[in-house]
């Protein structure tokens, strides 16, 4: 018999698997929140690193159980970072922000310059976290951004540091930090690396180690730009979560949010995905899970200029999405004895907007489970005005300026 997460109720069979498998997949049913948490948890296990995945952005109903996620792996795990798929230089602002600096969470969010990030649901995780750290009660919850999507923004921090540490080096910095090649960034690194003992003297360890980073992310974003191959971005996210965790000193714990491509640790062709790096480095300290979406709308952009709830297409007969499509939330586990079609490539939904592509995976190798939502709405937008025109599927959003 299939191993299953824990001893809950066995879902009724998901219908329509593809041919290949030709056989219902075994999910767990999950209806109350805490089961639903405490089977993740369960699942992550001994873990350093838990992935959560997403065919696409603009729901409500995901970033509300990463918050949901985060509060009890915290809680009971050890959890206390949390790392984004956006801008690593933007996302030292959210980060400052739950560690109790004054600033407007708004405009930070809307400064990340990513509406799909942009949302209520994303303030009020970020809130609660904030919160949580006055309290004292518990290990300081940290946030983290893995791209390197801003060298001006990064390269801007760094100066600011080395304006407090080592001023006479400014002017040579920022020239260094201004090309367009790696070698001016790495040789800010190589500075940084050299003068640590001082700097760190002059700061402290955690602020050096952030400036550090930020040079880091331009060497990367440079890098990035002077290739076209989807490894280097993914490399350097990579990089980036295993820094992140590096934070959270010897006995931390991250759980990264990122696409389901992005988590995945396998996929197909010769070029590794984030996930397949993080495999490689930490093995069984890194756990992945998809989360795949069965009917429902997302926040999506229209004519460039407002923000709106769209309808998801249904799955596609014979996909994964197809076959794990339930009543409820289910969840998937797909370590241990799973079907042998499991560990050969499935046709997977992934979203831009509500446009579906489908992916190509081997579920059982790029996953440790596959979390179904069987319905979600679109997710709210920060800095909405009144709502431009109302839909069937939902709302239209004016969005104001960034402040």
């Amino acid at each position: 018999m299939r191993r299953l997460l824990l001893p809950l109720a066995l879902a009724a069979c998901a219908p329509g698997l593809p041919p290949a498998i030709g056989e219902p997949l075994p999910t767990v049913a999950l209806p109350p929140a805490l089961d639903e948490l405490g089977t993740l948890a369960k699942l992550s296990g001994e873990a350093r690193i838990l992935a959560l995945g997403q065919p696409g952005p603009g729901s409500r109903e995901l970033p509300r159980l990463v918050r949901r996620l985060f509060q009890h792996l915290s809680e009971r795990s050890g959890f206390t970072g949390l790392a984004l798929s956006a801008d690593g230089a933007a996302v030292t602002r959210l980060d400052a922000y739950v560690q109790g600096a004054t600033l407007d969470v708004d405009a930070a969010l809307l400064n990340l310059e990513d509406r799909d990030l942009a949302t209520t649901e994303l303030r009020d995780l970020l809130t609660w976290a904030r919160e949580r750290n006055a309290s004292g009660r518990a290990a300081p919850l940290r946030v983290f951004g893995l791209d390197p999507k801003d060298p001006d923004a990064a390269a801007a921090l760094v100066l600011d540091y080395l304006a407090e540490v080592d001023p006479q080096y400014v002017p040579k910095a920022r020239s260094l930090l201004a090309g367009e090649r790696p070698s001016g960034a790495e040789s800010v690194l190589a500075h940084l690396d050299q003068g640590r003992a001082a700097q760190v003297a002059a700061s402290d360890p955690r602020t050096w180690a952030l400036a550090r980073q930020q040079a880091e992310l331009v060497a990367q974003a440079r890098r990035m730009s002077e290739s076209w191959e989807f490894e280097a971005g993914e490399f350097a996210r990579a990089r980036n979560a295993e820094w992140a965790l590096g934070q959270l000193g010897p006995q931390g714990k991250l759980l990264v949010w990122a696409d389901n491509l992005g988590v995945a640790k396998e996929v197909p062709g010769p070029a590794p995905s984030m996930g397949d790096f993080l495999r490689q480095w930490l093995g069984a300290d890194y756990r992945a899970v998809a989360v795949t979406f069965a009917s429902g709308s997302v926040l999506v952009a229209r004519d460039g200029e407002d923000l709106c709830a769209a309808p998801l297409p249904p799955p596609r007969r014979g996909s994964l999405d197809a076959a794990l499509a339930a009543p409820g939330l289910a969840l998937a586990d797909l370590r241990g004895d799973v079907h042998p079609a499991l560990r050969r490539p499935q046709r997977m939904r992934g979203f831009s907007g509500v446009r579906a592509r489908d992916r190509r995976l081997r579920p059982a190798i790029a996953f440790d489970a596959i979390l179904n939502l069987p319905r979600v709405e679109a997710a709210i937008p920060l800095g909405a005005g009144a709502h431009a025109a109302m839909y069937m599927s939902g709302p239209c959003y004016r969005i104001d300026p960034a402040p």
